[in-house]
């Protein structure tokens, strides 16, 4: 008797960045660029330039932008220090609301700068929108955070 039914196994967070990355990879863009249009600051855990000024962190954040602008977004998406999540994280994996600002359909991605700082947000083509500074990585609770 054959089961008909066969549990299907979510992706994990790499395999579906791969994935994303596959799919555009095919069109040619120009180096990675960085906008600032959708950016939040009202949220609980999300944080504005001048408290990342205050820790240190947005100097940081500008040099590890220098440093991506060098090259074309898909080429340095590695699924460590740069992830693409495509949707907005479910409610149980974040402490982030959408924000309204921000397309439904939006290919979500983060940047690690350091330490547990990340910047999320979406990439569209060739261009990474800063979403949430987030100082203390809630935008996508890691294994580690959510079982402390």
């Amino acid at each position: 008797m054959s089961n008909k039914f066969h549990k299907k196994h979510p992706q994990s967070i790499i395999s579906q960045s791969l994935q994303a990355k596959k799919s555009i990879a095919n069109t040619h863009f120009g180096n990675f660029k960085v906008s600032f249009q959708y950016v939040d600051t009202s949220q609980k855990f999300g944080s504005g330039f001048k408290d990342w000024q205050n820790v240190g962190l947005l100097s940081k954040m500008l040099e590890v932008f220098q440093g991506y602008c060098c090259r074309p977004l898909l080429e340095q998406v590695d699924g460590s220090k740069f992830t693409i999540y495509g949707d907005f994280p479910p409610k149980d994996k974040t402490y982030f609301e959408h924000p309204s600002t921000v397309p439904e359909d939006a290919n979500w991605a983060r940047i690690h700068i350091t330490g547990s700082a990340v910047v999320a947000g979406h990439i569209v083509t060739d261009t990474f929108y800063v979403v949430f500074l987030d100082k203390t990585h809630k935008f996508w609770l890691t294994k580690r955070i959510t079982q402390n």
